[in-house]
């Protein structure tokens, strides 16, 4: 096997690293395919973990999930997956099954919200929300809302051990092409895609990811609690993404996903860094501050390397004002 450029500049965070810590529960957005697929095997079978998957696509979701299955019984763990349909275009079903989930659920421990649009052309959501921001952005917005108290409910009553529960929020380096005249103060400015080229559309959503879980950490989390909440970049990784790429920019598009394809890594390797901040013993109750609301470009990364943008606390401020507020448009009910 070729060890790949993009591979080989960044640090690792192999399988047989996450720690055994069987019984748990984890969810994993766009689990069927690519970066997630490999995210929730390896919850599976290395901390033989329930796994539920989140995906659009039926025969996408349940042919990964029997795939899945299978190697978790090869390998003799004793984890299991289960997918769950879902357009994350959609932000009232999202609500209706992330209170579905919070509420038939016995516990939560790890959250990894990774689904998301590449570098698609602009369009419209179900909700009239340009895509990458619909998708990637409000929807895991929404669902990370809804999902917490499940999540606060398993730490308080000892199921998980303090510093152990994670949410991940699957952002990129490509948060350094948003707009940089970004402010995410209305409708009206996340609706500019026309405008817009595809990867600016991408990157700004990846910035979105950033506030996702900067925010989160910084609104919703009691030091009692201890959950960590951090974004991640997975590195330059060769995965069905990249289709979009070629359906924005046609030739173009082939010739820099051919491009990509010979540096980038593979998708399970691509998976190293949320499964790092997802379940590395090297964070713990004892330390778990210094990892909170964090960015990091792969695992044990240093922390605080985002764009200025990514820190500005007053965009910050506005993207969570910006989520809240659609909530409250679309759901009938302000979530924040």
């Amino acid at each position: 096997m070729v060890t790949k450029p993009a591979t080989m500049m960044s640090k690792r965070y192999k399988p047989d690293e996450i720690p055994i810590q069987t019984g748990r529960l984890a969810i994993v957005t766009g689990g069927s395919a690519g970066i997630g697929f490999y995210d929730a095997l390896a919850l599976a079978e290395k901390i033989n973990a329930r796994v539920i998957i989140i995906s659009a696509t039926e025969d996408h979701g349940k042919k990964a999930e029997a795939e899945m299955n299978q190697r978790i019984k090869e390998a003799g763990a004793s984890g299991s997956v289960e997918w769950i349909g879902l357009d994350l275009g959609d932000l009232k079903a999202v609500d209706s099954i992330s209170k579905q989930l919070a509420s038939e659920l016995p516990r939560l421990d790890i959250l990894i919200l990774n689904a998301g649009v590449g570098q698609a052309p602009f369009s419209l959501t179900k909700d009239g929300l340009g895509q990458h921001f619909g998708v990637n952005d409000l929807s895991h917005y929404a669902m990370a809302l809804r999902l917490l108290p499940l999540m606060e409910k398993t730490v308080s009553s000892g199921q998980t051990p303090p510093g152990t529960a994670r949410i991940v929020f699957q952002s990129s380096e490509t948060h350094r092409l948003a707009p940089k005249d970004v402010k995410f103060a209305s409708k009206d400015e996340i609706n500019d895609g026309p405008e817009r080229d595809p990867f600016v559309l991408y990157g700004r959503s990846k910035l979105g990811m950033i506030y996702n879980a900067k925010g989160l950490a910084k609104r919703k989390i009691s030091p009692e609690t201890k959950i960590v909440v951090a974004a991640v970049h997975p590195g330059t990784v060769n995965t069905e993404l990249q289709d979009a790429t070629v359906q924005a920019y046609g030739f173009l598009g082939k010739v820099l996903d051919f491009f990509m394809r010979g540096i980038g890594k593979d998708a399970q390797e691509g998976a190293e860094a949320s499964l790092w901040a997802a379940t590395s013993a090297e964070i713990n109750g004892d330390n778990w501050t210094e990892y909170q609301a964090n960015y990091y470009s792969e695992p044990r990364g240093k922390p605080h390397t985002e764009s200025d943008n990514a820190k500005d606390e007053s965009i910050a401020d506005n993207y969570w004002e910006l989520c809240a507020s659609l909530t409250k448009e679309i759901l009938g009910e302000e979530l924040r």
